[in-house]
């Protein structure tokens, strides 16, 4: 990161939609995170985007929201989103994730992002472990997880998604 750079996490916003239209639907973003990938995928549109992000917003008023996703900006300019989960209250764990737009790649933000998550995340829910994937082809996004604590558990062989296609991903996690 350059000086003057500043990374922080907030709520996502309704007047959000224009900027996560301009960043979000490449390819290379939507397959690391593993939505296109899916079986029967969905089309990357404005009105898809509006009803995640109604649903995202509505889940703020939520005690136990089942996800929670906050906006990632530098210098106050969204650049990606991070957020949890298959949240299970009970055992205290959850999934975390995150993406940001392709030309913030490799500059360390993602790292700062989730660092700042899991900030927000032990101090709201105070989980006993936190978990995340990352695809063998995305070392990138494996790399972030470690850099903040994460150990390999193991690799997940052969998970289907596509018509066809196999892939293995990482799993990493973060015990206390």
């Amino acid at each position: 990161m350059k000086i003057g750079e500043l990374i922080k996490l907030r709520k996502f916003l309704q007047k959000d939609i224009d900027r996560i239209m301009e960043i979000f639907p490449d390819k290379k973003i939507t397959d690391g995170i593993g939505i296109t990938l899916s079986n029967k995928p969905p089309k990357i549109t404005r009105k898809f985007e509006k009803t995640w992000l109604k649903k995202t917003i509505s889940n703020y008023r939520k005690k136990k929201p089942k996800e929670y996703n906050l906006a990632i900006t530098l210098d106050n300019i969204l650049i990606g989103s991070i957020g949890m989960n298959k949240i299970d209250y009970e055992n205290k764990n959850l999934e975390v994730g995150y993406w940001i737009g392709r030309e913030y790649w490799g500059k360390g933000y993602a790292t700062k992002a989730l660092r700042l998550f899991l900030d927000f995340v032990d101090k709201k829910y105070q989980p006993k472990r936190v978990y995340g994937f990352a695809f063998t082809f995305n070392p990138g996004s494996r790399r972030v997880m470690e850099k903040c604590g994460f150990k390999l558990e193991g690799i997940r062989k052969n998970i289907k998604k596509g018509i066809g296609k196999f892939y293995d991903d990482y799993m990493l996690a973060l015990t206390k």
